[in-house]
């Protein structure tokens, strides 16, 4: 198998997803300091709608963050937020 074959072969890093996954670009999410931050869109309990910087969207855990509401900056690794970010968006 060639490394190209092999690239495409492994997951692309999600920074909203609770799954384990590597990229040879980003690392990997189990074993790297990967946190990704992004703003509350859409606060809800025990997840929120979240955006990152690119403009993709996807629910994220605020069990250590909560409460939190619309417009909150937080820096999320594997889908759960793990710290608030300075001031709101």
């Amino acid at each position: 198998m060639t490394l190209e074959k092999e690239a495409s072969a492994l997951p692309i890093l999600n920074p909203f997803s609770y799954d384990a996954a590597c990229s040879l670009v980003d690392g990997c999410l189990v074993c790297g300091d990967v946190a990704v931050p992004v703003t509350v869109v859409e606060a809800g309990e025990p997840d929120a709608l979240c955006q990152d910087p690119q403009g993709q969207r996807g629910m994220v855990g605020i069990e250590l963050v909560a409460p939190i509401e619309a417009g909150d900056r937080l820096l999320v690794h594997g889908g759960v937020a793990i710290s608030r970010l300075g001031e709101r968006a």
